[in-house]
C-alpha cells in the first residue's frame, strides 16, 4: 500500500493520527478512556487505545516521531523553554521548526486520514502544498498556514486535558479555519491562500520561537457550554 505521505509502495504502521500523549491523561487506571457522545442514540463508551489507522510508512512514522517528542518534551517536560505566567502565557524559546513541523502533520494527517473523526478536514489544493513542506522539513514562515492557540481551563485553573474532540471547520474573514482540541487547547489553523493577511500575529509561534497563549475558562466559552448540554441530553436514558 501506499505511504500516505512519502507515496511509496510500502507496508504501513498502524499509525496514531493524534500523538498517544495527548491521550495519556484521559486514561484511567485499566489504561482506557471514555468517548463521549457527539450525537442521539450515542452512548458513553470506553476506549483503551487513541484513533489508528494504517497510514504511513516506517520511514514517514520516524520522521514525524522527531517532531511529537519534541512537542510532548515542550507540553510536558518544558526543556529549553521559558515560560512568563500571565494571559497571555509567553513561552519563548520554542524550536520553531520542529514545533511548526508538528501542528502541520497533525493538520496533514487528520486530512489524509479516512476516519469518521476527521472527517471535516479537508485542504483541496493546500493538501500538496503541506504535504511537500512536510517531506522537504520546511516549516515555512509563521504565516504559512498558521496555527493560534488558546489555552482552556476548568475550575480552578487546572488545564483541561482530558478532552480529544472532533476538528471542526468554519470561516473566518474568508479563510477555512479548522478548530482542533487536545492537550489543553484549541488548536486553530487557518487554511487559505492569503494568511499573510491574518491579524493578532503575535498569537502566532514566529521564527524566534516565541508565541503567547491566550488563556479561556471553560466555561466562558459557547462551545463548552454547549458540549455539557448536549452530553447530558444523549446520555440520558
Amino acid at each position: 500500500m501506499k505511504c500516505k505521505l512519502c507515496g511509496q509502495e510500502k507496508k504501513l504502521r498502524n499509525s496514531h493520527i493524534i500523538p498517544e500523549f495527548f491521550y495519556k491523561p484521559m486514561y484511567d487506571e485499566k489504561h482506557r478512556f471514555n468517548v463521549i457522545p457527539l450525537s442521539e442514540g450515542q452512548k458513553l463508551h470506553f476506549k483503551q487505545k487513541g484513533l489508528r489507522e494504517k497510514l504511513l510508512c516506517e520511514d514517514c512514522e520516524v520522521q514525524l516521531s522527531v517532531y511529537e517528542k519534541y512537542v510532548r518534551s515542550v507540553f510536558y517536560g518544558g526543556t529549553g523553554i521559558y515560560i512568563t505566567n500571565g494571559n497571555p502565557l509567553k513561552i519563548e524559546g520554542i524550536d520553531y521548526k520542529k514545533f511548526k513541523l508538528f501542528q502541520l502533520s497533525l493538520l496533514y494527517r487528520a486530512a489524509v486520514s479516512s476516519l469518521d473523526f476527521f472527517q471535516n478536514v479537508a485542504l483541496g489544493p493546500h493538501l500538496i502544498k503541506i504535504r511537500n513542506m512536510l517531506l522537504n522539513e520546511n516549516p515555512g514562515n509563521k504565516l504559512d498556514y498558521p496555527c493560534f492557540m488558546v489555552m482552556i481551563l476548568m475550575e480552578g485553573n487546572k488545564i483541561l486535558d482530558g478532552l480529544i474532540y472532533p476538528p471542526q471547520m468554519m470561516r473566518v474573514d474568508a479563510h477555512r479555519v479548522y478548530r482542533f482540541i487536545l492537550g489543553g487547547c484549541f488548536w486553530i489553523y487557518f487554511v487559505s491562500s492569503h494568511t499573510n493577511q491574518v491579524v493578532y500575529t503575535e498569537f502566532i509561534l514566529d521564527e524566534s520561537g516565541k508565541v503567547l497563549i491566550p488563556l479561556k475558562k471553560a466555561e466562558d466559552t459557547h462551545f463548552f457550554r454547549e458540549l455539557a448540554k448536549n452530553i447530558v441530553k444523549f446520555t440520558k436514558k
